[in-house]
């Protein structure tokens, strides 16, 4: 399919990355290769998405019910079953570099070596910038998605961030913890990137098990880490917001806001816009972080994450690229019109019930699909990861919850 349309893009869903985590395990990339095909909902007539996962024939037509777009004009890179490489290693592979090309832009998940070498190769333009990228953006970007790194800039700008620091290896880690656990009642240990949550573990003081016991599970599941890990005081948070920003030609411009929701210490989703307070703190940080990713020339779609404490906060987090939120704020507008709609999207782990197709069936006896609280099935992974992604939005926050409880009482039945 060869487009004239001059605001076509290519969507590539590059989630499997080394920005994010290097060296990922099988299971961490085949589970983030799996959501891929919700890339379907940010889709435009003349669009070419690349995915990393088969988009079921039920998954498209729902997509399209729902969006009112005829899909039949997006041009679809897709693999027969999930694949876990970078997404550009399946375009050379389903001889698609054409189809990506043809486009006016490149529109990546987040701006990777594999990325910046390919649109320096075919003189493809990235959204958002004038040129190619340049290393020292690349290298900017990497940095700041590394938690280490965040931490190195946050300080530089003066952000408070939670006491702690970094260890190469996992004797090294062991050590500092047995110090730091001392002073402080327990220390959140992440893997040195940005990786949605993956590989966090929480070690506590007083314990009978020592803190190499502790983390046994960690090294089992993630051997020697390439760039070690960060450890930090683990706190008794009042809420996560994070404030999403765009960089511009001329800085940061705010994007949106959210405040996270969380199960064992990671990520399962949010609702936007956040509560005022959080929101406030958290749009001064992304502002400063935003203006020195302005200076290292990137440009493009960022969060930083905090932690809203009863005294205070702390920045915990960049992303530095576009997130689950991103696509989640894109399509709630896009389903009501609104500039800043009011939404809320989470997961859930499919115990019983009814499979996807049922599930819509059943949204839309409800009367959950139409009308100002509306509820979408943003993915359709359960057969592969057994697990729920919605999305419920609407003008008024007691409507939306009542909708999800709806919802879960359809996806969990009694």
């Amino acid at each position: 399919m060869k487009t004239d349309d001059a605001s076509s893009r290519t969507v590539l869903g590059n989630l499997v990355n080394d920005v994010m985590i290097d060296n990922a395990p099988r299971s961490y990339a085949r589970t983030m290769a799996s959501v891929t095909p919700r890339k379907l909902w940010l889709a435009r007539p003349g669009d070419c998405l690349v995915v990393l996962a088969p988009c079921r024939p039920a998954f498209r037509d729902y997509v399209e019910r729902t969006l009112g777009v005829d899909l039949g004009r997006v041009e679809l890179v897709q693999p027969d079953g999930i694949f876990t490489g970078h997404a550009l290693d399946l375009v050379e592979q389903e001889d698609a570099v054409e189809k990506v090309v043809s486009r006016s832009e490149l529109l990546p998940f987040v701006l990777d070596r594999r990325v910046l070498d390919f649109a320096t190769r075919t003189g493809t333009p990235i959204a958002g910038y004038d040129g190619i990228p340049t290393r020292r953006t690349l290298r900017a970007v990497s940095r700041l998605n590394t938690k280490s790194g965040f931490r190195s800039v946050a300080s530089e700008l003066g952000l408070p961030v939670a006491p702690g620091g970094h260890a190469g290896t996992l004797p090294e880690l062991v050590a500092h913890l047995e110090t730091f656990l001392k002073k402080y009642p327990a220390a959140i240990v992440k893997i040195d990137r940005s990786s949605n949550g993956y590989g966090t573990a929480v070690v506590r003081a007083g314990r009978a098990e020592s803190p190499a016991e502790q983390l046994a599970g960690v090294a089992a599941q993630q051997g020697g880490r390439e760039r070690g890990w960060v450890y930090e005081e683990f706190l008794d948070f009042v809420s996560l917001p994070s404030v999403e920003m765009n960089v511009g030609a001329h800085g940061p411009v705010p994007f949106s806001s959210c405040d996270q929701r969380t199960v064992d210490n990671a990520w399962t989703g949010m609702t936007a816009p956040a509560e005022p307070r959080g929101a406030a703190v958290a749009h001064e940080s992304a502002l400063a972080v935003g203006s020195w990713l302005h200076g290292e020339g990137y440009r493009g779609i960022f969060d930083v994450d905090c932690c809203l404490l009863p005294g205070g906060h702390v920045v915990t987090e960049a992303n530095v690229r576009r997130t689950g939120g991103t696509y989640l704020e894109e399509l709630a507008r896009r389903l009501t019109g609104q500039a800043s709609p009011y939404w809320l999207a989470d997961v859930r782990r499919k115990n019983g019930g009814p499979g996807f197709d049922a599930a819509v069936d059943a949204i839309g006896c409800a009367g959950l699909d139409r009308g100002p609280t509306r509820v979408v099935l943003t993915a359709d992974t359960t057969e592969v990861d057994g697990k729920w992604r919605y999305l419920v939005v609407g003008g008024d926050p007691a409507e939306v919850l009542g909708a999800e409880r709806t919802l879960v009482s359809i996806l969990e039945p009694t």
